[in-house]
């Protein structure tokens, strides 16, 4: 199994990887953004455990692009995704 498999809701992000990634330790992002859409996304924090990381903010999952610019990426939905929250 590789890439990265994903599972979210308003509130709430479930990443795993189960192809030899591994990440220890705690992420705040206390900001509210928007995507290139208009959508909003934080604050939110990611706790990093081993090949499974938990976010718990608002709409969490859009943050991947903002990542993605500043190459930190941790994953999240792609910037033109189409998919509701």
């Amino acid at each position: 199994m590789s890439g990265w498999n994903l599972r979210y809701g308003r509130w709430w992000m479930l990443q795993w990887s189960l192809n030899w990634w591994l990440s220890l330790g705690v992420h705040v992002d206390l900001k509210q953004r928007k995507d290139h859409r208009g959508r909003s996304f934080g604050p939110y924090l990611d706790l990093h455990l081993g090949c499974v990381i938990l976010s718990l903010g608002w709409n969490p999952a859009y943050s991947g692009e903002l990542e993605r610019l500043v190459s930190t990426s941790r994953g999240g939905l792609d910037g033109n995704c189409d998919e509701a929250v």
